[in-house]
């Protein structure tokens, strides 16, 4: 069952706060994308908000396991319009809740990987995951906050890190996703066109692959040289041509 209070504030008066159609906050889901699938599928209205303490299944992009530990970070997933993900989508998401992230948080810098993860000092702050289903995009997104470790692989630990780690105080989780919320319904406009010159100048600066020698997964070593209005990663070979990573993983090296 979906909490009444969160943070000893009632659910319904951050909905207000928020200006969102529904907000539902659990103490452990599956999944956050799931429960907002099930709300998309039944008519949920577009900036639908669901968030767990905790959850079970979590997944990040392409499979992979998302560890989400009670406690350990803010995990949520709005409901947003459209029917597709655009390649641009997740930078788009990443800049805004890099900005929310910055706001909630005060000497915190946050650099975006190409194509979804949120960076602070060469380690993993967070991650964003997109999906559609039922005429919806669902956006998932998880910013570790708290000093928890317990469970996490050691390969994690050693490239993860939290607002708690970076600012030695711990953030209000509602107070973040209010940020985060209000910072997506700032910018989703840009969503259904090509990155124009401000997101542009958002990601260049954020850009923590520019210029860096990296590995494609779709076309193999090179060099990192910017973003592409329609959200691609612009890689230089080695013999001086320029190609436009679209899918796999993407690694520095």
């Amino acid at each position: 069952m979906p909490l009444s209070h969160w943070e000893g504030e009632s659910v319904l008066g951050l909905r207000d706060q928020w200006s969102v159609p529904a907000l539902e906050v659990y103490e452990q889901l599956s999944s956050t994308n799931d429960r907002a699938f099930e709300l998309a599928r039944s008519g949920a209205s577009s900036f639908s908000v669901v968030v767990a303490e905790e959850q079970t299944h979590g997944r990040g992009r392409r499979g992979a396991i998302w560890h989400s530990a009670r406690g350990a970070g803010l995990w949520m997933s709005l409901v947003l319009p459209g029917g597709r993900v655009p390649l641009h989508l997740p930078l788009i998401i990443g800049v805004s809740v890099s900005e929310a992230i910055e706001e909630s948080c005060n000497g915190v810098e946050v650099g975006i990987e190409w194509p979804n993860d949120l960076m602070v000092g060469g380690k993993k702050l967070g991650g964003i995951l997109c999906e559609t289903v039922a005429g919806h995009v669902v956006a998932g997104i998880g910013v570790n906050t708290r000093n928890l470790s317990e469970g996490l692989p050691v390969e994690i630990e050693a490239r993860a890190t939290s607002l708690e780690t970076l600012t030695s105080t711990r953030v209000r989780h509602s107070l973040l996703a209010g940020f985060i919320t209000r910072a997506l319904r700032r910018r989703m406009y840009r969503a259904h066109g090509e990155i124009d010159a401000e997101l542009s100048k958002a990601l260049r600066l954020r850009d923590t692959l520019v210029d860096q020698p990296i590995e494609s997964e779709e076309h193999g070593r090179g060099i990192a040289r910017g973003i592409a209005s329609d959200g691609s990663l612009i890689m230089q070979q080695a013999d001086g041509s320029r190609i436009r990573v679209v899918a796999g993983s993407v690694r520095s090296v």
